[in-house]
């Protein structure tokens, strides 16, 4: 197992994992000088709407989107992946190095700082880029602050505006951007990406990719973390063979890494099971719900008065066999 700090930031990223039409939309819209000023990349965690946005920024930075993907050392490059470049400005939670953690939410102070950056000359070329990651973490002020760069953009500017949850946002804010929802990624294509960056092998890189429901990001986070440890733990637990063994194995401290990815895998697989018994109106929809709640309830208060794992896992494992079966 390695360490998920070596997964390569969207920033720095330079090799992408291939969508062939979304690729050639995104090509011909750069060719034709038909990008849209707004621009609203959706898709759950881990889809990959950091790394498509820092992508597009390299584009227009470096010959104003002459090509998709310009030189790998590129200046323009070079400088997003230092996070240097004087054209590009990202919106997102600022770190506090005191408290040792992000903050709850992008401040309304980045939001106008934003302005203020759309308000100067480009030092380098023709094109500014704003990326807001992501517009979930915006709370009503700095939302109406980036509405107003939205409803006034100067020419030759772009906004990528992420979100994982995009009815949440104002519909001002989504009627003045253009979507573009990434979809899933095949297992296949997820576990070649995982063998080239090295992350995971053969059989292991295809149940790691499945878990991930095509999300390459997060795929590569299970890999480089303690997912595939997770993944065998989800798998057992909701064979419902043995709850205690899967509690005795989550319970130690050696697991510590292995306990939030087996909370996340295991409530993503209660989503999916709720979102597949809603599209056939199966009555069993509103029973996935009240589990998920209930779940959610006991990991979150299990993990805040730091109770036992073990009767935590056989408190869940109740929760199960009182419910439809989640497969």
């Amino acid at each position: 197992m390695t360490d998920e700090t070596d997964i390569t930031p969207p920033h720095q990223r330079v090799d992408f994992l291939s969508a062939p039409e979304l690729d050639a939309q995104l090509a011909r819209a750069l060719e034709q000088g038909a990008l849209a000023n707004g621009w609203l990349i959706t898709g759950p965690e881990g889809a990959g709407k950091a790394t498509l946005a820092y992508r597009l920024a390299r584009a227009l930075l470096h010959g104003g989107g002459a090509s998709l993907d310009p030189p790998k050392d590129a200046r323009s490059s070079a400088l997003i992946a230092a996070r240097a470049h004087p054209d590009l400005f990202v919106a997102e939670r600022l770190y506090d190095e005191k408290k040792e953690r992000h903050a709850a939410e992008i401040s309304v102070e980045t939001s106008r700082d934003l302005i203020g950056f759309l308000s100067l000359t480009p030092s380098l070329g023709d094109w500014r880029v704003v990326i807001v990651d992501t517009a979930d973490d915006l709370n009503r002020n700095s939302a109406n602050a980036l509405l107003k760069a939205l409803e006034e953009p100067p020419a030759k500017t772009a906004i990528f505006v992420l979100s994982a949850s995009p009815g949440r946002l104002l519909p001002t804010i989504r009627s003045r951007c253009r979507r573009l929802a990434l979809r899933p990624y095949s297992d296949d294509a997820v576990a070649a990406f995982l063998e080239r960056e090295g992350a995971a092998k053969g059989a292991d890189a295809l149940r790691i990719a499945a878990a991930s429901e095509g999300r390459p990001g997060l795929a590569l986070k299970l890999a480089r973390g303690a997912g595939a440890e997770a993944i065998d733990a989800v798998g057992e637990f909701l064979a419902a063979r043995d709850p205690a063994s899967v509690a005795q194995r989550l319970a130690p401290k050696s697991a510590d890494a292995v306990w939030p990815i087996f909370q996340e895998l295991l409530l993503r697989r209660v989503d999916r099971a709720a979102r597949a018994a809603a599209i056939a109106a199966d009555a069993r929809t509103a029973d996935f719900v009240a589990l998920r709640e209930t779940l959610t309830s006991l990991f979150a208060r299990g993990d805040g008065l730091n109770l036992d794992r073990f009767q935590v896992v056989l408190a869940a494992a109740r929760a199960l066999a009182a419910a439809p079966r989640v497969v």
